[in-house]
Order: structure tokens, then sequence, then C-alpha cells
């Protein structure tokens, strides 16, 4: 299955081997990857060579490497989770910013509301409205939960069905998840967000997709404004 890895870089060769013989399919979820004897005959390395290969597939979520008796490297299934965080990885070195994100979510929010408001179920109407009535308690409870906030968009994406929108939602709205627990807007900023939910919500089951794609361009443009003056305020507390 692998080919003998050459001279530079070696360790790399092989976590690119792997990594396209599980994205090509012949490496499966479950399956178990060669022997450490054979995988060393095959790739033509060190053990320490093939130990850093592994560790490094595993970190990245192809692989999970198991102990004891029967153990060694089996193939993981790659799940939102793991991606998002690989992704994550790289963007925390870039300095995303509030314009940055609202920037991605109006190119493709206000879509995925129209979308929902010709594809949603109303079991998908009933589990976006349940959401936001946990959310109205916690508000009077004044402790709004951020991860309610972003799973309501999360939802929105799953009820598109397409599995790039939904990655891309999950990952854009969990890094604005993170930005909201570093910058703790309050309840008046929490109100908002709720009842631009709601409203969103309601032109969904109305069946109004520029109604929904509207409110939503809308209710990302209030947060972006939101945040921004959150964080330019924090700013000038730190200076001052």
């Amino acid at each position: 299955m692998f080919r003998s890895a050459i001279q530079e870089k070696r360790s790399m060769h092989i976590v690119n081997q792997v990594r396209q013989a599980i994205l090509s399919g012949q490496l499966q979820p479950g399956h178990r990857l060669p022997t450490e004897k054979e995988l060393l005959l095959q790739f033509g390395v060190s053990k320490h060579t093939l130990r850093e290969a592994l560790r490094a597939l595993e970190s990245m979520g192809f692989i999970e490497i198991r102990q004891g008796a029967g153990g060694g490297p089996v193939v993981s299934e790659i799940d939102m989770e793991n991606t998002r965080d690989m992704i994550a990885s790289f963007l925390y070195f870039k300095n995303v910013s509030i314009p940055h994100l609202c920037e991605v979510r109006k190119v493709f929010e206000p879509y995925l509301a129209r979308l929902a408001a010709e594809r949603a179920t109303p079991e998908d109407v009933e589990a976006l409205k349940s959401m936001n009535q946990a959310y109205r308690k916690s508000l009077t409870r004044r402790k709004p939960a951020i991860k309610d906030e972003v799973s309501f968009h999360v939802l929105l994406g799953e009820v598109s069905g397409n599995p790039v929108m939904m990655l891309i939602l999950d990952f854009v709205n969990n890094l604005l998840k993170d930005l909201k627990g570093r910058l703790k807007p309050g309840l008046e900023f929490s109100e908002m967000v709720l009842t631009a939910h709601e409203e969103i919500l309601a032109a969904i089951a109305a069946k109004d997709g520029q109604a929904a794609a509207d409110r939503m361009y809308r209710h990302i443009c209030e947060v972006e404004m939101g945040l921004a003056g959150i964080q330019g305020d924090s700013a000038e507390e730190a200076v001052s």
C-alpha cells in the first residue's frame, strides 16, 4: 500500500501517504494500519521517524494509537470537532478579527436563512423554537449561555443539508463564541441577539426566504457593531 519514504522530511511523506490512503477510501474508519514491523519495511525508515509520523497523524485526528494487546494505530473518523480544531490552530496565529468573521457570515448566513425558509421541516422549526425558549429562560435568570447563541446558527446550517456550509458555519460561529467568551458582552447584547433569532425564526416558519435573509444580514451587522463597541471600550480601559 505504501512506498518507501524519500530522504528529505521522511516523517511528512509518511503522514501524506497515510492521509491520502484515508481520504481516498483505501483505509476506512476502524481499519488498523499494518504492524510497526510491516510499516518500517514499507516506508524504509527508522522507528523514531515512523513514530513521529504516527504521532502527527494522531494529533491531526486521522488515527488513534491504541495501547495494550491488540493495540496500535487505528483509523479514526474525522468529525466536525477535529476539523474545526485543526483549522482553528492555524487561524489563531492570523489575528482573526470581528470584521473578518462577520464578512464571512454576511456571505453565507443570509443565504442559509433563505434556504432554511425553503427546507425547514416542522420538526426543525420546533427545535429552533425550543432553543430560543431555553435561551429566553437563561436570560430571565441573568445567565445567558453563549453556546446557545451559536447553536441557533449551527442548527440552521444543519437544516441546509450541505456539509461544506455546515463546516464553515460551525467553524466561524465557534470562533465567534470564543471571542464573545473573552469580551463578555452584557445582557443587553444577549437580548438583542435573542430578539433577532426570534424574528429570523418567524420568517423561516412563515416560509418567507427574503425576510429571513434580510433579518439575518441585519442581525450580523448588529452583532459586529455591538462586539466592536465592547472591544473598543476594553481597549480604552486597558490604556487608561
